[in-house]
Formats: C-alpha cells, sequence, structure tokens
C-alpha cells in the first residue's frame, strides 16, 4: 500500500491543524479548519473527516493517530477531563471517538506537550534528548521532554510553566494565584503593559495586540522595545529556575511572543547567565521555536507514532 503516515491533529479554541506525517516526521500532507461548532461529538466528526481526507491524499498506510487538545487530559485513559475555553469538554472520551470513527488507534496529548514533542523531534530541539518549550502567547504554557519522552509528572499536569512564580506578592496572575510568569511575558500581559506605559510615554503605535508591540519592538519603537524586554527579564528569571531544575540541553520559546525574535531572546539569555548555575548553562542553547503552527500537530503525530509504532511494525 505504501508508506506508514501518522496523522497529528491539533484542537484550538477556533481551529483545528492537521498533518500527515512520515515516520521520520517529515510533513507530507497539511489542512486547517475553522471549528464553529465546539460540541465534543461536532468536533470528533470534524477530525474524523480531515483524518479520512489527509489519509487519502498520502495514500499510505495510516498507522495512528496522535490529538492534541487544551487542558487538563488523562492520557491512559484518551479522555480530555476538561478544556477550559470549550464549553461542555468536560470527561471527554475524544481517543475511542476518533478511533471508532476512523479505524486506526488514536492517542491524546495536552497541546503544549504535543508541541514540544515536535520541536524535539523535527524542529528546534532536533537530535536532543532534554528540551524545555515555553509556548507565550494569550497565556504561556509549556511541554517537557526528558530523556527522548514527554514529562508528565505525578499527576499528570508537569509542563504548566505559566505558572512559576518571578515576583513575590506581584501581578495577579488569570489562574489566580500573584507573581506568576504568565502575568508578565505573555502576550495579555505585554498589551496590558503597554497600555499602562503609553499614558505617560509616547509611542507611534497604539499597542493594539501583541503582534504590533513586538513587531515595533524589532523595528525600534522605544516603549515596545523597553515593554518587550522587560517582559524577557522576567521570563529569563523563569527559564533560569526551570534550566537549574531540569539541566535541559535546549529551551525553545515558541508562540506568538517568540516573534520578538533577539528582542526579547537576549533578555532572556541574560537573566539565564545570571541566575542559573554554572554547569546547568553550560553548553545550554536558548533558541526560537522553527516549526510554527505545524508544531501541534507534527508532535501529536509522534505520540502516536511512540505509541503503536511497536504494534506497526
Amino acid at each position: 500500500m505504501g508508506r506508514d503516515v501518522w496523522i497529528g491533529l491539533d484542537l484550538g479554541g477556533t481551529a483545528l491543524k492537521a498533518g500527515a506525517v512520515s515516520p521520520r516526521g517529515r510533513l507530507l500532507a497539511w489542512r486547517e479548519e475553522l471549528v464553529d461548532d465546539q460540541a465534543p461529538r461536532a468536533v470528533a466528526r470534524r477530525m474524523a473527516r480531515v483524518v479520512r481526507s489527509l489519509h487519502e491524499e498520502t495514500g499510505g498506510r495510516l498507522r495512528g493517530v496522535g490529538v492534541g487538545v487544551p487542558g487538563p487530559i488523562d492520557v491512559a485513559r484518551g479522555v480530555v477531563t476538561s478544556a477550559p475555553n470549550m464549553p461542555g469538554w468536560r470527561n471527554v472520551p475524544i481517543a475511542r471517538w476518533v478511533a471508532r470513527a476512523t479505524g486506526a488507534p488514536a492517542v491524546i496529548e495536552n497541546d503544549a506537550n504535543a508541541a514540544a514533542l515536535g520541536e524535539c523531534w523535527t524542529g528546534a530541539g532536533r537530535g536532543r534528548r532534554s528540551v524545555v518549550l515555553f509556548t507565550l502567547g494569550t497565556g504561556i504554557g509549556g511541554g517537557i521532554v526528558l530523556d527522548g519522552k514527554l514529562w508528565h509528572g505525578a499527576k499528570g499536569g508537569a509542563g504548566e510553566l505559566g505558572h512559576v512564580p518571578v515576583v513575590p506578592d506581584g501581578r495577579r496572575c488569570p489562574c489566580g494565584a500573584l507573581g506568576c510568569i504568565e502575568a508578565y511575558a505573555s502576550a495579555r500581559a505585554v498589551v496590558k503593559r503597554f497600555r499602562e506605559l503609553r499614558a505617560v510615554r509616547r509611542s507611534r503605535i497604539e499597542g493594539e495586540d501583541a503582534r504590533e508591540i513586538c513587531d515595533a519592538a524589532r523595528k525600534g519603537d522605544p516603549l515596545a522595545r523597553s515593554v518587550v524586554t522587560e517582559a524577557g527579564r522576567y521570563l529569563g528569571l523563569a527559564v533560569a529556575g526551570v534550566v537549574n531544575a531540569l539541566n535541559p540541553e535546549v529551551v525553545i520559546l515558541g508562540g506568538g511572543m517568540s516573534a520578538a525574535g533577539g528582542v526579547i531572546l537576549s533578555p532572556v539569555r541574560a537573566a539565564v547567565r545570571a541566575h542559573a548555575l554554572p554547569l546547568m548553562r553550560r553548553g545550554l542553547r536558548i533558541v526560537s521555536a522553527k516549526l510554527g503552527n505545524a508544531a501541534g500537530a507534527i508532535g501529536a503525530a509522534g505520540c502516536a507514532l511512540n505509541a503503536f509504532a511497536i504494534s506497526a511494525s
């Protein structure tokens, strides 16, 4: 029938991204669709249609499907325990539904974990076995790969890097705690900080979203640059703590805020030099993600490959 194919699905609050992937992580075909009906059964049907379409396009042997989803999951049971931004998603057995509809075995993973595995497999962490990914979006998430395997922790919640505290009794985080890095370096936090300072300092931009602020920072706008640099310094404190705890080979910054490039990378690296132990930072690389929007889908396919490759061989 042809080559083996693994399909990864990356479900967001408004879009479904999907890729057919070779056993070596090469993207063979791609789909991206808006999710207009977020009801669990409706999303499962859409996923099944996309899987069938990608399978037909590639013409290979479909060996497994990986599904990356936001929020807490039970990997062993293939159940989404809750998805805060998707109404009705509580204890949803999405892996079983997708497997039944496609005829292929299916596995689920947290979306940030899947992105971390994708970057480790074929992206900025390729060839490395210990990788930490910070996803800098509206909030801050993350994923941890240790010795080539995703680290889930005792309760399956490892990788909540946005809630590493960096300022005692600091700004209120959306999680309810004070001083989390998400309250200082997420896209939401950067926009809020920019608007606070713009009331007393001039800028040539309005600062309606983080993308505009990051773009202006790269082009030298003083206010935008100072806000992004400040976020990078705080982020560097969180990165240094994680580096001291886990001793990874690579730390990857992904998500929308990483588009600031060197404006955010430089203060992160400086903070790590100042706060990480010499042994931990020796040989450490801190880099931008490479796979962009495809990281989650490629990583989800990798999760399926890791789960089912033995039975497929």
